[in-house]
């Protein structure tokens, strides 16, 4: 079964929004955790995308983590690595939601194939 335009703007929403709210707060993860705890159970397509969202949202963290940490080890030779994360990452975010709302399984890198083992297309 296709999904609805609904289903389809709220799997949009858990990419772009949490791309947005990572963006000015660094809490990218809030938009796809209401998303998922809330939306579920009603949906296999939004459930989908919303956790892999909020999965992309924790190894971004990670990766961030990663890299900052290992600046103190490299007098900040990895802090230069941070932007071009972020970058890829936003555009990364940008795309899946574009596909969401197209109303394709899109799977983003690592978290694509958490989500689809955990909820699958």
């Amino acid at each position: 079964m296709d999904p609805t335009s609904e289903e389809k703007q709220m799997a949009m929403i858990a990419h772009i929004g949490g791309a947005v709210v990572s963006l000015v707060s660094g809490l990218g993860f809030i938009v796809p955790l209401v998303l998922y705890l809330t939306k579920k159970d009603q949906s296999r397509f939004i459930g989908f995308h919303s956790l892999q969202a909020l999965v992309f949202q924790g190894v971004l963290f990670v990766g961030a983590l990663v890299l900052g940490i290992a600046g103190i080890f490299t007098c900040g030779l990895t802090w230069i690595l941070l932007p071009i994360l972020g970058i890829g990452a936003l555009i990364l975010q940008i795309i899946a939601g574009i596909k969401a709302n197209e109303g394709q399984w899109y799977l983003l890198p690592i978290a694509g194939d958490f989500a689809r083992k955990s909820i699958g297309p």
